[in-house]
Protein backbone atom coordinates (compact mmCIF):
# COMPACT_ATOMS: atom_id res chain seq x y z
CA UNK A 1 0.00 0.00 0.00
CA UNK A 2 1.19 3.52 -0.64
CA UNK A 3 1.41 6.35 1.77
CA UNK A 4 -1.40 8.77 1.29
CA UNK A 5 -0.99 12.43 1.17
CA UNK A 6 -2.38 14.29 4.23
CA UNK A 7 -5.39 16.54 3.59
CA UNK A 8 -8.24 18.24 5.41
CA UNK A 9 -9.85 15.41 7.37
CA UNK A 10 -13.52 16.34 7.10
CA UNK A 11 -15.39 13.26 5.88
CA UNK A 12 -19.10 12.63 5.46
CA UNK A 13 -20.21 10.54 8.44
CA UNK A 14 -22.78 7.75 8.19
CA UNK A 15 -23.62 5.56 11.15
CA UNK A 16 -26.07 5.00 14.00
CA UNK A 17 -29.48 6.59 14.27
CA UNK A 18 -32.67 6.02 16.21
CA UNK A 19 -35.75 3.85 16.19
CA UNK A 20 -35.01 0.64 14.34
CA UNK A 21 -31.42 1.66 13.64
CA UNK A 22 -28.70 0.03 15.67
CA UNK A 23 -26.42 2.31 17.63
CA UNK A 24 -22.72 2.21 16.81
CA UNK A 25 -20.35 0.11 18.85
CA UNK A 26 -17.68 2.76 19.20
CA UNK A 27 -15.26 0.30 20.76
CA UNK A 28 -15.46 -1.73 17.56
CA UNK A 29 -15.24 1.26 15.25
CA UNK A 30 -12.57 3.39 16.82
CA UNK A 31 -8.96 2.79 17.54
CA UNK A 32 -6.84 4.69 20.01
CA UNK A 33 -5.69 8.13 18.87
CA UNK A 34 -2.23 9.33 19.78
CA UNK A 35 -2.60 12.97 20.73
CA UNK A 36 0.81 14.01 19.54
CA UNK A 37 1.49 11.57 16.75
CA UNK A 38 2.65 14.20 14.28
CA UNK A 39 6.40 14.29 14.04
CA UNK A 40 8.06 17.65 13.82
CA UNK A 41 10.19 18.24 10.77
CA UNK A 42 13.37 20.26 10.67
CA UNK A 43 12.97 23.83 9.31
CA UNK A 44 15.03 22.94 6.24
CA UNK A 45 12.47 20.38 5.10
CA UNK A 46 10.07 21.51 2.39
CA UNK A 47 6.86 19.56 2.93
CA UNK A 48 4.24 18.68 0.38
CA UNK A 49 1.67 21.46 0.29
CA UNK A 50 -1.90 20.76 1.39
CA UNK A 51 -4.80 21.39 -0.97
CA UNK A 52 -8.04 22.93 0.25
CA UNK A 53 -10.24 23.38 -2.76
CA UNK A 54 -13.89 22.95 -3.60
CA UNK A 55 -14.19 19.49 -2.12
CA UNK A 56 -13.61 19.07 1.61
CA UNK A 57 -11.77 15.96 2.66
CA UNK A 58 -10.70 14.64 -0.74
CA UNK A 59 -7.27 13.19 -0.83
CA UNK A 60 -5.12 13.90 -3.81
CA UNK A 61 -1.74 12.66 -4.89
CA UNK A 62 -0.32 14.63 -7.74
CA UNK A 63 2.87 16.09 -9.13
CA UNK A 64 4.11 19.62 -8.72
CA UNK A 65 5.98 21.64 -11.25
CA UNK A 66 9.61 22.65 -11.45
CA UNK A 67 10.78 26.20 -11.91
CA UNK A 68 13.23 26.60 -14.77
CA UNK A 69 14.94 29.86 -15.57
CA UNK A 70 13.57 31.30 -18.82
CA UNK A 71 11.87 34.55 -19.73
CA UNK A 72 8.19 34.64 -18.72
CA UNK A 73 5.56 36.16 -20.97
CA UNK A 74 3.79 39.12 -19.30
CA UNK A 75 0.33 37.56 -19.80
CA UNK A 76 1.19 34.27 -18.10
CA UNK A 77 3.20 35.94 -15.37
CA UNK A 78 0.29 38.21 -14.43
CA UNK A 79 -2.15 35.31 -14.68
CA UNK A 80 -0.30 33.23 -12.11
CA UNK A 81 -1.16 35.77 -9.43
CA UNK A 82 -4.91 35.29 -9.90
CA UNK A 83 -5.06 31.56 -9.24
CA UNK A 84 -4.78 29.66 -5.96
CA UNK A 85 -1.72 27.49 -6.42
CA UNK A 86 -1.44 26.46 -2.77
CA UNK A 87 -1.55 22.81 -3.80
CA UNK A 88 0.44 23.33 -6.99
CA UNK A 89 3.29 25.74 -6.20
CA UNK A 90 5.35 24.47 -9.09
CA UNK A 91 2.54 25.17 -11.53
CA UNK A 92 2.59 28.83 -10.51
CA UNK A 93 6.34 28.92 -10.90
CA UNK A 94 6.18 27.22 -14.29
CA UNK A 95 3.66 29.79 -15.49
CA UNK A 96 5.87 32.59 -14.21
CA UNK A 97 8.77 31.04 -16.09
CA UNK A 98 6.78 30.94 -19.33
CA UNK A 99 5.94 27.25 -19.71
CA UNK A 100 2.21 27.80 -20.23
CA UNK A 101 0.37 28.79 -23.37
CA UNK A 102 -2.30 31.48 -23.57
CA UNK A 103 -5.63 30.23 -24.99
CA UNK A 104 -8.26 32.79 -23.88
CA UNK A 105 -11.29 31.01 -25.37
CA UNK A 106 -14.74 31.80 -23.92
CA UNK A 107 -18.36 30.74 -24.23
CA UNK A 108 -21.50 32.16 -22.59
CA UNK A 109 -24.40 29.88 -21.64
CA UNK A 110 -27.32 30.64 -19.28
CA UNK A 111 -25.81 34.07 -18.75
CA UNK A 112 -22.54 32.68 -17.41
CA UNK A 113 -19.26 33.16 -19.23
CA UNK A 114 -16.78 30.30 -18.96
CA UNK A 115 -13.20 30.86 -20.17
CA UNK A 116 -10.21 28.60 -20.76
CA UNK A 117 -7.44 31.07 -20.02
CA UNK A 118 -4.31 28.98 -20.51
CA UNK A 119 -2.88 25.47 -20.59
CA UNK A 120 0.28 23.71 -19.61
CA UNK A 121 1.20 20.31 -21.03
CA UNK A 122 4.21 18.06 -20.60
CA UNK A 123 5.01 14.38 -20.62
CA UNK A 124 3.56 13.97 -17.11
CA UNK A 125 0.12 15.44 -17.68
CA UNK A 126 -2.13 18.27 -18.80
CA UNK A 127 -3.42 21.29 -16.89
CA UNK A 128 -6.09 23.75 -18.05
CA UNK A 129 -6.64 27.06 -16.22
CA UNK A 130 -10.22 28.31 -16.37
CA UNK A 131 -12.45 31.04 -14.98
CA UNK A 132 -16.20 31.60 -14.87
CA UNK A 133 -18.47 34.48 -13.91
CA UNK A 134 -21.93 33.69 -12.48
CA UNK A 135 -22.46 37.40 -11.61
CA UNK A 136 -21.89 36.84 -7.89
CA UNK A 137 -21.23 39.82 -5.63
CA UNK A 138 -19.60 37.65 -2.97
CA UNK A 139 -18.15 34.17 -2.76
CA UNK A 140 -20.39 31.16 -3.02
CA UNK A 141 -19.49 27.48 -3.26
CA UNK A 142 -20.07 26.06 -6.72
CA UNK A 143 -19.40 22.65 -8.19
CA UNK A 144 -19.78 21.30 -11.72
CA UNK A 145 -22.14 18.43 -12.46
CA UNK A 146 -19.65 17.09 -14.99
CA UNK A 147 -16.28 18.04 -16.45
CA UNK A 148 -14.99 16.24 -19.54
CA UNK A 149 -11.80 16.40 -21.59
CA UNK A 150 -12.12 14.89 -25.07
CA UNK A 151 -9.93 14.23 -28.06
CA UNK A 152 -10.70 16.17 -31.22
CA UNK A 153 -12.72 13.20 -32.54
CA UNK A 154 -14.95 13.22 -29.43
CA UNK A 155 -13.38 10.28 -27.56
CA UNK A 156 -13.37 10.89 -23.80
CA UNK A 157 -9.92 11.38 -22.27
CA UNK A 158 -10.84 12.23 -18.67
CA UNK A 159 -14.21 12.73 -17.02
CA UNK A 160 -15.18 13.97 -13.56
CA UNK A 161 -18.80 13.41 -12.54
CA UNK A 162 -21.10 13.65 -9.59
CA UNK A 163 -21.03 17.04 -7.90
CA UNK A 164 -19.57 16.78 -4.41
CA UNK A 165 -19.43 12.99 -4.56
CA UNK A 166 -17.07 12.93 -7.52
CA UNK A 167 -13.93 10.89 -7.37
CA UNK A 168 -11.15 13.34 -8.04
CA UNK A 169 -7.65 12.02 -8.45
CA UNK A 170 -4.54 12.58 -10.48
CA UNK A 171 -5.12 9.82 -13.01
CA UNK A 172 -8.77 10.47 -13.94
CA UNK A 173 -8.62 14.21 -13.38
CA UNK A 174 -9.67 16.74 -10.77
CA UNK A 175 -10.52 20.42 -10.57
CA UNK A 176 -10.40 23.19 -7.99
CA UNK A 177 -11.46 26.83 -8.05
CA UNK A 178 -11.73 29.78 -5.71
CA UNK A 179 -13.37 33.21 -5.56
CA UNK A 180 -11.43 36.13 -7.05
CA UNK A 181 -12.53 39.13 -4.96
CA UNK A 182 -10.96 41.74 -7.20
CA UNK A 183 -12.47 40.53 -10.47
CA UNK A 184 -15.62 39.00 -8.94
CA UNK A 185 -15.21 35.67 -10.69
CA UNK A 186 -13.99 32.15 -9.94
CA UNK A 187 -10.53 31.02 -11.05
CA UNK A 188 -9.57 27.36 -11.14
CA UNK A 189 -7.71 24.60 -12.88
CA UNK A 190 -8.44 21.12 -14.19
CA UNK A 191 -5.61 18.59 -14.15
CA UNK A 192 -5.15 15.06 -15.42
CA UNK A 193 -2.27 12.62 -15.90
CA UNK A 194 -3.22 12.24 -19.55
CA UNK A 195 -0.71 13.52 -22.07
CA UNK A 196 -0.15 13.18 -25.79
CA UNK A 197 2.71 12.05 -28.02
CA UNK A 198 4.62 14.57 -30.05
CA UNK A 199 4.47 18.33 -29.63
CA UNK A 200 0.83 19.32 -30.13
CA UNK A 201 -2.73 18.02 -30.31
CA UNK A 202 -6.34 19.29 -30.41
CA UNK A 203 -8.79 18.62 -27.57
CA UNK A 204 -12.23 19.67 -26.37
CA UNK A 205 -13.06 20.71 -22.79
CA UNK A 206 -16.73 20.66 -21.79
CA UNK A 207 -18.36 21.68 -18.49
CA UNK A 208 -21.96 20.78 -17.66
CA UNK A 209 -24.16 22.19 -14.89
CA UNK A 210 -23.36 24.43 -11.92
CA UNK A 211 -24.61 23.50 -8.45
CA UNK A 212 -24.37 25.79 -5.45
CA UNK A 213 -23.77 24.38 -1.95
CA UNK A 214 -24.70 26.26 1.24
CA UNK A 215 -23.85 25.69 4.88
CA UNK A 216 -26.77 24.67 7.08
CA UNK A 217 -26.49 24.70 10.86
CA UNK A 218 -28.36 22.68 13.52
CA UNK A 219 -27.79 23.61 17.21
CA UNK A 220 -26.94 20.62 19.42
CA UNK A 221 -27.80 20.45 23.10
CA UNK A 222 -24.69 18.39 23.79
CA UNK A 223 -23.56 17.79 27.37
CA UNK A 224 -19.78 17.13 27.23
CA UNK A 225 -19.81 15.77 30.79
CA UNK A 226 -22.38 13.06 30.02
CA UNK A 227 -21.24 9.47 29.54
CA UNK A 228 -22.61 7.29 26.78
CA UNK A 229 -24.10 8.08 23.39
CA UNK A 230 -26.20 11.21 22.92
CA UNK A 231 -28.59 11.11 19.95
CA UNK A 232 -29.87 14.13 18.05
CA UNK A 233 -32.68 13.64 15.48
CA UNK A 234 -32.03 15.92 12.49
CA UNK A 235 -34.69 14.97 9.89
CA UNK A 236 -33.54 17.64 7.45
CA UNK A 237 -31.90 17.73 4.02
CA UNK A 238 -31.79 13.93 3.87
CA UNK A 239 -30.03 13.59 7.25
CA UNK A 240 -31.72 11.26 9.73
CA UNK A 241 -29.95 11.41 13.09
CA UNK A 242 -26.61 12.21 14.66
CA UNK A 243 -24.94 10.22 17.45
CA UNK A 244 -22.18 11.70 19.60
CA UNK A 245 -20.08 10.15 22.35
CA UNK A 246 -17.73 12.28 24.46
CA UNK A 247 -14.78 10.29 25.80
CA UNK A 248 -12.63 11.82 28.52
CA UNK A 249 -8.92 11.21 27.85
CA UNK A 250 -7.77 12.59 31.19
CA UNK A 251 -7.04 16.09 32.39
CA UNK A 252 -5.66 17.28 29.07
CA UNK A 253 -7.93 15.92 26.37
CA UNK A 254 -11.37 14.78 25.29
CA UNK A 255 -12.56 12.96 22.18
CA UNK A 256 -15.84 13.84 20.49
CA UNK A 257 -16.84 10.78 18.45
CA UNK A 258 -19.61 11.55 16.01
CA UNK A 259 -21.59 9.39 13.61
CA UNK A 260 -24.43 10.14 11.29
CA UNK A 261 -27.04 8.32 9.22
CA UNK A 262 -28.46 9.67 6.00
CA UNK A 263 -31.93 9.06 4.61
CA UNK A 264 -30.78 9.13 0.97
CA UNK A 265 -27.64 8.86 -1.13
CA UNK A 266 -27.88 12.44 -2.39
CA UNK A 267 -27.46 13.77 1.15
CA UNK A 268 -24.52 11.43 1.72
CA UNK A 269 -22.89 12.74 -1.45
CA UNK A 270 -23.47 16.37 -0.53
CA UNK A 271 -23.50 17.00 3.20
CA UNK A 272 -19.85 16.75 4.35
CA UNK A 273 -21.06 17.32 7.91
CA UNK A 274 -18.86 18.43 10.78
CA UNK A 275 -19.28 19.19 14.46
CA UNK A 276 -18.51 22.85 15.13
CA UNK A 277 -17.66 24.05 18.63
CA UNK A 278 -17.96 27.79 19.28
CA UNK A 279 -17.04 30.02 22.21
CA UNK A 280 -18.68 33.46 22.20
CA UNK A 281 -19.05 33.29 18.45
CA UNK A 282 -15.47 32.17 17.77
CA UNK A 283 -14.49 28.75 16.50
CA UNK A 284 -12.84 26.39 18.98
CA UNK A 285 -10.37 24.40 16.94
CA UNK A 286 -9.84 20.71 17.51
CA UNK A 287 -6.34 19.53 18.21
CA UNK A 288 -6.94 16.41 16.19
CA UNK A 289 -9.53 15.61 13.53
CA UNK A 290 -9.73 12.08 12.13
CA UNK A 291 -12.18 10.17 10.00
CA UNK A 292 -12.95 6.48 9.62
CA UNK A 293 -12.73 4.67 6.36
CA UNK A 294 -15.97 2.85 5.50
CA UNK A 295 -16.54 -0.68 6.64
CA UNK A 296 -18.46 -3.33 4.71
CA UNK A 297 -21.75 -1.45 5.16
CA UNK A 298 -20.39 1.94 4.12
CA UNK A 299 -20.24 3.12 7.74
CA UNK A 300 -18.39 6.37 8.38
CA UNK A 301 -17.52 8.33 11.49
CA UNK A 302 -15.26 11.09 12.77
CA UNK A 303 -13.28 11.95 15.87
CA UNK A 304 -12.36 15.42 17.11
CA UNK A 305 -9.72 15.86 19.78
CA UNK A 306 -10.09 18.89 22.07
CA UNK A 307 -8.46 20.18 25.18
CA UNK A 308 -10.89 19.62 28.02
CA UNK A 309 -10.53 23.16 29.33
CA UNK A 310 -11.53 24.53 25.92
CA UNK A 311 -14.95 22.88 25.86
CA UNK A 312 -15.73 22.61 29.59
CA UNK A 313 -16.55 26.28 30.12
CA UNK A 314 -19.47 28.68 29.92
CA UNK A 315 -20.47 30.09 26.58
CA UNK A 316 -19.62 26.93 24.60
CA UNK A 317 -22.06 25.92 21.86
CA UNK A 318 -22.14 22.82 19.64
CA UNK A 319 -23.59 22.74 16.14
CA UNK A 320 -23.90 20.25 13.33
CA UNK A 321 -22.84 22.08 10.17
CA UNK A 322 -23.42 20.50 6.78
CA UNK A 323 -23.78 21.47 3.14
CA UNK A 324 -27.07 21.44 1.28
CA UNK A 325 -27.80 22.09 -2.37
CA UNK A 326 -28.78 25.65 -3.26
CA UNK A 327 -29.21 27.25 -6.65
CA UNK A 328 -28.72 25.07 -9.71
CA UNK A 329 -27.83 26.45 -13.14
CA UNK A 330 -28.34 24.09 -16.07
CA UNK A 331 -26.17 24.51 -19.12
CA UNK A 332 -23.32 23.21 -21.22
CA UNK A 333 -20.15 25.27 -21.61
CA UNK A 334 -18.04 24.19 -24.59
CA UNK A 335 -15.37 26.62 -25.76
CA UNK A 336 -14.61 24.61 -28.90
CA UNK A 337 -11.34 23.10 -30.05
CA UNK A 338 -8.22 23.80 -27.98
CA UNK A 339 -4.76 23.35 -29.44
CA UNK A 340 -2.32 22.11 -26.79
CA UNK A 341 1.41 22.48 -27.31
CA UNK A 342 4.20 21.16 -25.07
CA UNK A 343 7.24 22.28 -27.05
CA UNK A 344 8.50 24.52 -24.23
CA UNK A 345 8.26 21.76 -21.63
CA UNK A 346 10.16 19.34 -23.84
CA UNK A 347 13.04 21.79 -23.99
CA UNK A 348 13.16 21.88 -20.19
CA UNK A 349 12.91 18.16 -19.58
CA UNK A 350 15.39 15.42 -18.80
CA UNK A 351 15.20 11.66 -18.35
CA UNK A 352 18.16 9.89 -16.78
CA UNK A 353 18.62 6.11 -16.96
CA UNK A 354 20.31 5.48 -13.61
CA UNK A 355 20.10 1.74 -12.74
CA UNK A 356 21.40 2.33 -9.19
CA UNK A 357 20.97 -0.73 -6.91
CA UNK A 358 20.24 -0.45 -3.18
CA UNK A 359 19.35 -2.93 -0.45
CA UNK A 360 15.91 -3.25 1.14
CA UNK A 361 14.25 -5.82 3.39
CA UNK A 362 12.96 -7.46 0.17
CA UNK A 363 16.41 -7.76 -1.36
CA UNK A 364 18.05 -5.55 -3.96
CA UNK A 365 15.90 -2.82 -5.49
CA UNK A 366 17.03 -0.60 -8.35
CA UNK A 367 16.46 3.06 -9.16
CA UNK A 368 15.77 2.85 -12.86
CA UNK A 369 14.96 6.41 -13.91
CA UNK A 370 15.13 10.01 -12.77
CA UNK A 371 12.61 12.11 -14.68
CA UNK A 372 12.71 15.92 -14.45
CA UNK A 373 9.80 17.75 -16.06
CA UNK A 374 8.08 21.11 -15.59
CA UNK A 375 5.36 19.21 -13.71
CA UNK A 376 7.52 17.35 -11.21
CA UNK A 377 10.42 15.12 -10.29
CA UNK A 378 9.71 11.42 -10.62
CA UNK A 379 11.97 8.58 -9.52
CA UNK A 380 11.07 5.10 -10.77
CA UNK A 381 12.12 2.16 -8.59
CA UNK A 382 12.02 -1.53 -9.49
CA UNK A 383 11.61 -3.94 -6.58
CA UNK A 384 12.53 -7.65 -6.51
CA UNK A 385 9.05 -8.86 -5.50
CA UNK A 386 5.93 -8.16 -7.50
CA UNK A 387 3.18 -6.26 -5.66
CA UNK A 388 5.27 -6.06 -2.47
CA UNK A 389 6.99 -2.81 -1.73
CA UNK A 390 8.96 -1.19 1.06
CA UNK A 391 7.27 1.94 2.45
CA UNK A 392 9.49 4.64 3.88
CA UNK A 393 8.33 6.88 6.68
CA UNK A 394 10.47 9.61 5.17
CA UNK A 395 11.65 10.07 1.60
CA UNK A 396 13.67 13.20 0.89
CA UNK A 397 15.38 14.67 -2.13
CA UNK A 398 18.24 16.98 -1.25
CA UNK A 399 18.69 19.78 -3.81
CA UNK A 400 20.96 22.79 -3.27
CA UNK A 401 20.75 22.44 0.50
CA UNK A 402 16.96 22.01 0.52
CA UNK A 403 15.19 18.80 1.54
CA UNK A 404 12.04 18.09 -0.44
CA UNK A 405 9.64 15.60 1.10
CA UNK A 406 8.35 12.97 -1.30
CA UNK A 407 5.78 10.19 -1.34
CA UNK A 408 5.38 6.85 -3.05
CA UNK A 409 2.78 5.61 -5.48
CA UNK A 410 2.26 2.30 -7.25
CA UNK A 411 3.20 2.09 -10.90
CA UNK A 412 4.81 4.87 -12.87
CA UNK A 413 2.39 7.70 -12.12
CA UNK A 414 0.76 7.96 -15.54
CA UNK A 415 -2.03 6.38 -17.54
CA UNK A 416 -0.31 3.02 -17.94
CA UNK A 417 -1.37 -0.03 -15.98
CA UNK A 418 0.33 -0.57 -12.62
CA UNK A 419 3.51 -2.53 -13.15
CA UNK A 420 3.91 -5.33 -10.63
CA UNK A 421 7.54 -4.60 -9.81
CA UNK A 422 7.49 -0.80 -10.01
CA UNK A 423 7.03 2.01 -7.53
CA UNK A 424 7.36 5.73 -8.12
CA UNK A 425 8.62 8.47 -5.82
CA UNK A 426 7.08 11.88 -6.48
CA UNK A 427 8.48 15.20 -5.26
CA UNK A 428 6.80 18.59 -5.21
CA UNK A 429 9.09 21.54 -5.82
CA UNK A 430 8.42 25.01 -4.34
CA UNK A 431 8.40 28.02 -6.66
CA UNK A 432 11.53 29.55 -5.16
CA UNK A 433 13.70 26.50 -5.87
CA UNK A 434 15.11 26.70 -9.39
CA UNK A 435 16.27 23.46 -10.98
CA UNK A 436 17.94 22.57 -14.24
CA UNK A 437 18.22 19.07 -15.72
CA UNK A 438 21.81 18.88 -14.42
CA UNK A 439 21.19 20.04 -10.84
CA UNK A 440 22.87 17.65 -8.33
CA UNK A 441 20.39 15.60 -6.28
CA UNK A 442 20.67 13.12 -3.42
CA UNK A 443 17.88 10.71 -2.44
CA UNK A 444 17.40 9.86 1.25
CA UNK A 445 15.12 6.99 2.31
CA UNK A 446 14.51 6.60 6.04
CA UNK A 447 12.79 4.07 8.31
CA UNK A 448 11.62 1.29 6.01
CA UNK A 449 8.29 -0.45 6.54
CA UNK A 450 8.28 -3.94 5.02
CA UNK A 451 4.96 -5.11 3.60
CA UNK A 452 4.60 -8.89 3.91
CA UNK A 453 2.07 -11.44 2.63
CA UNK A 454 0.53 -14.71 3.85
CA UNK A 455 1.91 -15.42 7.31
CA UNK A 456 1.97 -19.20 7.63
CA UNK A 457 0.79 -19.66 11.24
CA UNK A 458 -2.99 -19.40 11.81
CA UNK A 459 -4.66 -17.76 14.79
CA UNK A 460 -7.36 -19.82 16.52
CA UNK A 461 -10.44 -17.83 17.57
CA UNK A 462 -12.61 -19.94 19.88
CA UNK A 463 -16.07 -19.58 21.43
CA UNK A 464 -16.89 -16.53 19.28
CA UNK A 465 -19.90 -14.65 20.65
CA UNK A 466 -21.15 -11.15 21.38
CA UNK A 467 -18.71 -10.90 24.28
CA UNK A 468 -15.25 -9.57 23.61
CA UNK A 469 -12.45 -12.09 24.00
CA UNK A 470 -8.72 -11.50 23.78
CA UNK A 471 -5.71 -13.65 22.94
CA UNK A 472 -2.08 -12.79 22.24
CA UNK A 473 0.05 -14.54 19.64
CA UNK A 474 3.58 -14.26 18.33
CA UNK A 475 4.14 -12.96 14.78
CA UNK A 476 7.80 -13.07 13.78
CA UNK A 477 8.79 -12.43 17.39
CA UNK A 478 6.33 -9.57 17.93
CA UNK A 479 3.40 -9.87 20.36
CA UNK A 480 0.06 -9.27 18.61
CA UNK A 481 -3.13 -8.85 20.62
CA UNK A 482 -6.34 -10.13 19.03
CA UNK A 483 -9.75 -8.97 20.33
CA UNK A 484 -12.74 -10.62 18.63
CA UNK A 485 -16.54 -10.61 18.96
CA UNK A 486 -19.79 -10.58 16.95
CA UNK A 487 -21.96 -7.51 16.48
CA UNK A 488 -24.78 -6.71 14.05
CA UNK A 489 -24.26 -9.96 12.14
CA UNK A 490 -20.55 -9.38 11.63
CA UNK A 491 -17.37 -10.73 13.17
CA UNK A 492 -15.00 -7.97 14.35
CA UNK A 493 -11.31 -8.71 14.86
CA UNK A 494 -9.21 -5.93 16.41
CA UNK A 495 -5.43 -6.22 16.36
CA UNK A 496 -2.49 -4.29 17.77
CA UNK A 497 0.95 -4.71 19.28
CA UNK A 498 2.87 -3.09 22.12
CA UNK A 499 6.03 -3.35 20.03
CA UNK A 500 6.22 -0.29 17.77
CA UNK A 501 8.41 -2.14 15.26
CA UNK A 502 5.39 -4.23 14.33
CA UNK A 503 3.58 -2.23 11.65
CA UNK A 504 0.16 -3.84 11.94
CA UNK A 505 -2.10 -6.55 10.48
CA UNK A 506 -3.69 -5.00 7.41
CA UNK A 507 -5.88 -7.91 6.29
CA UNK A 508 -6.88 -11.39 7.42
CA UNK A 509 -8.75 -14.31 5.87
CA UNK A 510 -10.15 -17.77 6.51
CA UNK A 511 -10.55 -20.75 4.20
CA UNK A 512 -14.00 -21.81 3.04
CA UNK A 513 -14.46 -24.55 0.45
CA UNK A 514 -10.98 -23.92 -0.90
CA UNK A 515 -11.41 -20.14 -1.19
CA UNK A 516 -9.89 -17.33 0.84
CA UNK A 517 -12.60 -15.23 2.52
CA UNK A 518 -10.87 -11.88 2.97
CA UNK A 519 -11.72 -9.46 5.74
CA UNK A 520 -12.94 -5.95 5.12
CA UNK A 521 -10.92 -3.31 6.91
CA UNK A 522 -11.97 -0.40 9.09
CA UNK A 523 -9.27 2.26 9.34
CA UNK A 524 -9.12 5.60 10.97
CA UNK A 525 -6.59 8.19 9.99
CA UNK A 526 -4.34 7.32 12.90
CA UNK A 527 -4.07 3.61 12.11
CA UNK A 528 -1.92 3.59 9.00
CA UNK A 529 1.42 1.73 9.01
CA UNK A 530 3.46 4.89 9.55
CA UNK A 531 1.44 6.04 12.61
CA UNK A 532 -0.13 3.17 14.56
CA UNK A 533 -0.27 -0.64 14.34
CA UNK A 534 -3.90 -0.95 15.48
CA UNK A 535 -6.54 -2.20 13.01
CA UNK A 536 -10.10 -3.55 12.84
CA UNK A 537 -10.91 -6.38 10.40
CA UNK A 538 -14.58 -7.21 9.69
CA UNK A 539 -16.23 -10.37 8.32
CA UNK A 540 -19.89 -9.74 7.38
CA UNK A 541 -22.34 -12.61 7.76
CA UNK A 542 -20.08 -14.83 9.87
CA UNK A 543 -22.14 -17.40 11.79
CA UNK A 544 -19.61 -19.79 13.31
CA UNK A 545 -18.23 -20.04 16.84
CA UNK A 546 -14.65 -21.12 16.05
CA UNK A 547 -12.34 -19.87 13.33
CA UNK A 548 -8.87 -20.62 12.01
CA UNK A 549 -7.76 -17.15 10.92
CA UNK A 550 -4.76 -16.31 8.73
CA UNK A 551 -2.85 -13.07 8.21
CA UNK A 552 -2.94 -11.94 4.58
CA UNK A 553 -1.03 -8.64 4.81
CA UNK A 554 1.13 -7.29 7.65
CA UNK A 555 4.01 -4.87 8.16
CA UNK A 556 7.36 -4.81 9.95
CA UNK A 557 9.31 -1.61 10.61
CA UNK A 558 13.05 -1.50 9.92
CA UNK A 559 14.25 1.82 11.42
CA UNK A 560 17.86 0.77 10.80
CA UNK A 561 17.34 0.50 7.03
CA UNK A 562 18.21 4.01 5.83
CA UNK A 563 19.64 4.79 2.43
CA UNK A 564 21.44 7.73 0.78
CA UNK A 565 21.97 7.71 -2.97
CA UNK A 566 23.49 10.36 -5.21
CA UNK A 567 21.38 10.55 -8.35
CA UNK A 568 23.36 13.10 -10.37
Amino acid sequence: MSKQAPEEKVLAQQLGGEGNHTYPDFDAMWLKIEADRQQEQAPAVVKRTKRTGFLHGRRLAFLSSIAFVIVATPVLASMSGKWDFTSRPGLKSALNQGFGQTLNKSVTTSGITFTIDSAMSDDNGTTLLYSFDPKDEQAREWGFSEVELRRADGETIAQVKGGRAMEMNWKTGYYSHRWDTENKQYNGFFETAWTFPGVETDVQFIVRGLQEYRDKRVPLNLDPSQNGIQTFPIKKEGIDALNIEVVNQGAEGVLIKSSLRYMNKQAADTASPRIQVMKDGKLVKSKRLSAAWPDADGVYGSIDYYRWKDINQKGITFDLVYLAEGQKIDGVWDVGTLNLNKEKSLNASATRELNIPFETSFGTSTIRKLIIRPTGIRIEIETPKAHQYPIYQNAFLSINGRKLEGYMTLGNGGDEEIEAHMKTLLFDVPPDLHITPDTPMELMLQNENESKLDYAQPVMLQNISGEKQTITTDVEGYPVKWTYYKANGKLYVETGSTNERFGGVDQTYYQQEGEQILSRIVYIEGSTPWVSNERVNVFPGFEGTDLELYIKVYHIWHPDLNTKLKLQ
